[in-house]
């Protein structure tokens, strides 16, 4: 969650501030964490041991985000100093930058404060010897229990990355990110504790029930706490676990904070941010009808009946009014706005208050119209869609929003789709983190697509209810409380087959789902007909759960199940086909050098003025966050960054990232080649820059020098390259 504004007010700094001051957590957490010990780079800057007449850097490069601490080992006189950073800039938010000064001889430093990122930068005096350099690994003491695959791999990523966000998104409590600020917001918490219980194993339910535990405090976003109180927090606890106790403990402050605390109607209640057409009125109202829901089932599991006449007479209210005061014929929309807000629509499908009848309009008039929504609330929108059965444009929706994450080198996904900021679409934001707890999408792949999920607390019942939609295979394994539960589901044209292994304990109700056939004949389980348009039995222990215009269902014990729903089924695919995997080599760059049309310069990062190195070199030194930008003019023709490969090279292809400034594509480009670095070929390739990474391909060629010159014009943004590969083709 960016803290920019308090109440859309004070500067970004001075809020985190408060934000910090407001969030503690009394509970310790040296217990929690894991040293995953010293391990090696995967990539270098530079060969070592490396020393030169003047300051150097040393980039280095980790197989994915985390929470490190750099370690060298060198051979230096006495009183030099070597500094430690991450590539990240984002740290120095929050972590002063660590040195140390060397004795003489040979010798070991690491550092004492773990800093996050993909990768290191050693920052080397002239005359010191780096000899050897490493990291220290360190995390929440948890293991990643969960699993998704598909096959379509643009999912598998995605459910990768947000796995991989989750984790450094926690330590001592749930981040809104490892970098900036450290925040334990509610808006951030609530996706963060729902993934655990799909990605970890069960040592991180004790962050979720500190966060459960927490005291709500009314000051901090009380529309954040209101999306956390029903289905999406409290509940979805309370099903993974089945701990009623703190349930029961945190039910006064709930029923107050409810009843008697939340104010409707609040300017600067926070629910999201994405565009500003923001519908309050009827979010509010419908996340408040849900936590109602919510407290009137912990009120009769914790002895508090004589409570249940009030809350219904709330819900009531709602129910009743809710139509009178928002539906427009179309879809549902306040007088706070101007046009129908995406998220207020999905939440009243989510919450139950838009009966089926008005979902087609509201799919026909907002939710294929409207992409308002920021990657925190599209969560809400796309179970919206799912519950409305239009599964096929949920993940059509989640591809087409997260595909400038899904091929960027980043392991992590980001704090804003395509890292605009707040409402202003296509307006880059150069402190939007890359690494940001809020995002969905190992929950909704595991539990929502696959539909894996709970039925009662403590998963003693739980669903096998998939929704997975032009997806012709999904091998999903959820670390639910009884034990892990896996599910193998492929599709071919005449048969859906599905195999579940149900742990101790359970009953599973599995679904075959209609949608999935022209044509559905027949059911088995293992080799046993049990269903031909009407229930046939026949498997001791397995019951009908009857058929309803989605799914024909059964009960299963623990064990071992094969379904197979035969007929004629749908296989054609609405998505764009994954690119395939290129042939190529990259070829190794640690020796070459660049040079630009501008001198070498910095730029002032982010609110807090943070100097950044935006030299020429850096495009070449095989980490993603660091990178050359023109700061001195926006584009213009005749800009240029060229390359010396030091030999003669032969290639056919070059890639230009500049994903962490994404909006800094090249507006059009020419690529010309030369054996002197004088004499320059015509161009071998032309083109236009595409947001993220540039991928320019060309007949082979065979040169020592290339020259890339901007030929477009950009009044907004300056050029970048964050990093630069030369390829040839196996």
């Amino acid at each position: 969650m960016n803290y920019n504004q308090l109440n859309f007010i004070c500067p970004r700094v001075a809020a985190v501030a408060v934000a910090l001051a407001l969030f503690t957590l009394a509970t310790p957490a040296s217990a929690d964490i894991k040293d995953y010990g010293l391990k090696e780079y995967i990539h270098l800057s530079k060969d070592l041991p490396h020393v030169e007449s003047t300051p150097w850097k040393l980039v280095c490069t980790m197989p994915y985000n985390c929470h490190f601490q750099p370690w060298i080992e060198v051979e230096s006189e006495p009183g030099q100093v070597i500094r430690f950073d991450s590539s990240n800039p984002l740290v120095a938010y929050l972590t002063p930058t660590e040195t140390c000064t060397t004795t003489a001889g040979d010798q070991i430093h690491e550092a004492k404060n773990w800093v996050s990122g993909e990768g290191a930068i050693y920052t080397i005096p002239a005359g010191v010897t780096v000899k050897a350099v490493k990291y220290r690994e360190t995390g929440y003491d948890t293991i990643f229990a969960g699993a998704f695959h598909c096959n379509d791999d643009d999912y598998n990523i995605l459910w990768k990355k947000a796995a991989r966000t989750a984790y450094i998104c926690m330590r001592d409590h749930f981040y809104d990110c490892p970098d900036r600020e450290r925040v334990g917001f509610w808006g951030d918490g609530t996706p963060e504790l729902d993934q655990c219980f799909y990605v970890f194993d069960s040592a991180t339910h004790e962050l979720a029930r500190r966060l459960v535990l927490r005291k709500l405090d009314p000051k901090f976003y009380p529309g954040q706490i209101l999306e956390f109180l029903g289905d999406y927090g409290l509940w979805f606890y309370y099903l993974q676990t089945g701990d009623l106790d703190s349930l029961r403990a945190v039910y006064d402050q709930t029923k107050t904070f409810l009843l008697e605390t939340y104010q409707f109607g609040n300017p600067h209640t926070w629910f999201d941010w994405g565009n500003e057409n923001k519908d309050t009125a009827v979010i509010e109202t419908c996340f408040m009808f849900m936590d109602l829901k919510t407290l009137k089932q912990i009120a009769m599991a914790t002895g508090h009946e004589a409570d249940v006449p009030v809350i219904e007479a709330r819900l009531k209210a709602i129910e009743t009014s809710f139509d009178r005061k928002y539906w427009q014929g179309q879809y549902y929309k306040s007088d706070q706005v101007s046009a129908p807000d995406d998220r207020a629509n999905a939440m009243a499908v989510n919450a139950g208050l838009a009966d089926p009848s008005k979902w087609p309009a509201i799919y026909d008039h907002v939710l294929t119209q409207q992409t308002d929504a920021s990657n925190f609330f599209d969560r809400w929108v796309f179970e919206a869609l799912c519950k409305m059965n239009r599964q096929d444009d949920a993940l059509l929706r989640m591809y087409d929003r997260y595909q400038t994450m899904i091929p960027c080198s980043f392991t992590t996904l980001w704090e804003h789709y395509d890292r605009w900021w707040a409402s202003r679409r296509n307006a880059f934001d150069d402190a939007s983190s890359l690494n940001h707890g809020w995002n969905p999408p190992a929950l909704l792949l595991s539990q929502t697509i696959a539909g894996v999920s709970p039925e009662s607390p403590g998963w003693s019942t739980y669903h096998v209810l998939p929704k997975e939609a032009f997806l012709t295979a999904i091998e999903v394994t959820v670390p639910s409380i009884k034990g892990d539960v896996t599910v193998d589901l492929k599709k071919t044209a005449t048969e859906y087959a599905l195999t579940l292994t149900s742990p101790a304990n359970t009953t599973a109700i599995v679904g075959i789902p209609k949608a999935a056939f022209t044509r559905l004949d027949s059911i088995k389980l293992n080799t046993t007909t049990i269903w031909n348009g009407s229930y046939a039995g026949g498997v001791a222990g397995v019951g009908f759960g009857g058929a309803d215009g989605d799914y024909v269902k059964f009960s299963v014990p623990p064990g071992t199940w094969k379904f197979s729903g035969l007929g004629a089924l749908r296989l054609n695919s609405p998505k764009p086909v994954p690119a395939p995997v290129p042939n190529e080599r990259r070829l190794e760059k640690n020796s070459w050098t660049a040079t630009a049309s501008v001198p070498d310069g910095w730029f002032p990062f982010s609110g807090k003025k943070i100097p950044v190195d935006v030299s020429a070199a850096n495009a070449l030194d095989g980490d993603h966050w660091t990178g050359w930008r023109d700061m001195t003019a926006t584009q213009h023709p005749g800009q240029w960054f060229q390359v010396d490969m030091k030999q003669p090279q032969t290639f056919d292809e070059i890639v230009l990232d500049n994903t962490w400034a994404l909006w800094d594509s090249p507006a059009g480009y020419s690529v010309a080649v030369s054996d002197d670095g004088t004499n320059w070929s015509q161009p071998v390739a032309r083109g236009v820059g595409k947001l993220g990474i540039t991928t320019i391909t060309f007949p082979e060629q065979t040169a020592r020098y290339i020259r890339i010159t901007q030929t477009g014009t950009n009044p907004t943004y300056h050029w970048s390259i964050y990093e630069l590969d030369v390829c040839r083709k196996q």
